[in-house]
């Protein structure tokens, strides 16, 4: 049974891909305007005008060069105070960053002295005490030499005696 689905399904869709056309909207592509020429000509007060367009006056047109000329400094300028603040913003987070890396780093290396003073005592404290220096050897040598001293006084009056 899922064989024949399967077998089903695939000969659809080969059906459907191929035989059944697919509707495709499309739009027109845009008109292109005819190609311009540039002219430039003198004119006198009262001449006709040779050709549509816009007509500048001289005082005008030296107003639009000068302007242009002007707008790149402007712009110049502006990109540099621009590039400047940035540098500074991004010297600042360098600046910021470097005082935050030192102070962790000093705290880093001083709690690493703290955890290797730590790790040197617990080392101390856990090392076993030589066993001439324990305290149990100190009550059986107590106890010895309380008896090797009674019995030698012992035998010291006895000998006093005879």
């Amino acid at each position: 049974m899922r064989k024949l689905t399967s077998f089903i399904t695939i000969i659809s869709f080969f059906v459907y891909s191929t035989v059944i056309p697919s509707i495709a909207y499309a739009e027109d592509p845009p008109v292109q305007d005819p190609p311009t020429i540039e002219r430039v000509t003198t004119l006198q007060l009262g001449d006709p005008a040779p050709f549509a367009g816009t007509l500048f006056s001289t005082t005008a047109a030296a107003r639009l060069l000068t302007d242009l000329q002007f707008t790149q400094q402007q712009c110049q300028l502006e990109t540099t105070r621009q590039l400047g603040l940035q540098e500074a913003r991004l010297q600042l987070q360098i600046d910021t960053l470097t005082a935050s890396r030192a102070a962790l780093q000093l705290r880093y290396d001083e709690t690493l002295v703290l955890k290797n003073n730590q790790i040197t005592f617990l080392e101390e404290r856990l090392r076993p005490t030589p066993w001439y220096q324990t305290t149990e050897f100190g009550i059986v040598m107590g106890v010895v030499l309380g008896i090797g001293i009674t019995v030698g006084a012992g035998y010291a009056l006895g000998q006093v005696n005879n």
